[in-house]
């Protein structure tokens, strides 16, 4: 993948791996290539953040998706003053925190080269939050409460994504950078994201065998 601006640190490998760490690294200048292998630090029963509840899925996962923002990794601290944006170009509050706007980049793919757009954050986040005309359903929905204050989810745009709020939050931010917030492809059916991670983060998946490597 080529982009003129990375998300995160942007490796195109052929092999996911990986590894968090607890402390924040110093910044790195991002480069293409490599691969990186690592064992699990515990079993995940898939590789879905959305379904999961524990931290071995986001370990596992969270580099072949992306987030609409993020906490600041060289950063101490994560607050509201350390979000930077990653899918989204920025967002910004309306109508006293009760509407979030958020601005999509343009220049996105999917690892299987579908182009990323709004209905994409739509549908991951009608999916979560359990409305009543989303496309998909999740069997286990542990987060479905963080979003039970979203009347609504717009797409009026396919670079722009329209949050509406029953009443003012702005703790919903920090939510939607949580490593349980990737965005889902709205192409790919749930089932199949439990075993194969396709994903717009730097990370590409060509082998996954529970228990063992990633």
């Amino acid at each position: 993948m080529s982009r003129p601006r990375p998300l995160r640190p942007l490796l195109t490998l052929p092999l996911l791996s990986v590894l968090l760490l607890t402390a924040p690294l110093p910044a790195q200048t991002p480069k293409y290539g490599g691969v990186l292998v690592t064992s699990p630090l515990s079993a995940t029963p898939s590789l879905s953040p959305h379904e999961e509840s524990t931290i071995a899925t986001v370990q596992q996962a969270s580099p072949c998706f992306n987030n609409l923002l993020y906490f600041d990794p060289a950063r101490k601290q994560e607050s509201a003053d350390t979000l930077i944006p990653e899918l989204a170009e920025k967002w910004s509050w309306q109508d006293s925190y009760r509407n979030l706007v958020f601005l999509l980049r343009r220049d996105v793919k999917w690892h299987d080269g579908k182009p990323f757009t709004s209905q994409d954050v739509k549908y991951t986040f009608d999916t979560v939050r359990g409305a009543p005309d989303a496309r998909a359903k999740l069997k286990v929905n542990p987060r479905k409460l963080w979003y039970e204050n979203v009347e609504a989810i717009e797409a009026p745009d396919p670079y722009t994504v329209v949050f509406r709020l029953k009443h003012p939050q702005p703790s919903l931010l920090l939510m939607l950078a949580s490593g349980y917030s990737s965005v889902y492809p709205a192409h790919v059916p749930l089932a199949e994201l439990k075993n194969r991670c396709v994903g717009t983060g730097p990370f590409k998946l060509k082998d996954n065998k529970p228990g063992e490597l990633v």
